[in-house]
């Protein structure tokens, strides 16, 4: 059954992990070199309504990367039990993505997300940096950027892994 169902798993995986990592180098690259030309508040917005419009799509996309890992692993894989994932080198590289992946996620989803919301609901700041005063909301950016690239961070870690299994 198994080996019947990993091209599905894998397409799936696949599949998955393009729309997580798509979405979070659009959002952080594409849209932010784009609003970079507008106004802060308008700044503001698009960035407010890009991170909730994309944060439900691309958490879902993450699980289904993290749940089609497990399977390939497990059901079309070589780990049969814990004593698979504990004495061979499939099983702690596979191990280690899962970690990985749910920390990558778990802190992209929860904590990384929030920090955005917290500095894009902060109207003042926004506002002083269209009447000048661009430092403070330069150096919140700057420490968002720094919290928020924990995730990729992650997710290149998992490449890294990727090739060696």
């Amino acid at each position: 059954m198994g080996f019947r169902l990993h091209p599905l798993f894998l397409f799936f995986h696949i599949l998955f992990a393009i729309v997580w990592v798509g979405g979070l180098f659009f959002i952080g690259w594409s849209a932010v070199s784009a609003y970079k030309h507008m106004p802060y508040k308008e700044q503001r917005l698009l960035l407010r309504r890009l991170m909730k419009w994309f944060h439900l799509p691309l958490l879902c996309a993450g699980i289904g990367v993290i749940v089609t890992g497990i399977l390939l692993g497990t059901l079309s894989g070589p780990i049969r039990d814990w004593k698979s994932i504990w004495h061979s080198t499939f099983g702690h590289l596979w191990a280690t993505a899962f970690i990985i992946g749910a920390l990558s996620l778990t802190w992209g989803a929860w904590i990384g997300y929030r920090h955005a919301l917290k500095l894009l609901g902060n109207e003042p700041l926004w506002a002083n940096a269209d009447h000048g005063a661009k430092k403070p909301l330069h150096k919140a950016l700057l420490r968002l950027l720094l919290i928020e690239a924990i995730e990729p961070a992650g997710i290149l870690a998992l490449i890294i892994i990727m090739v060696f299994l």
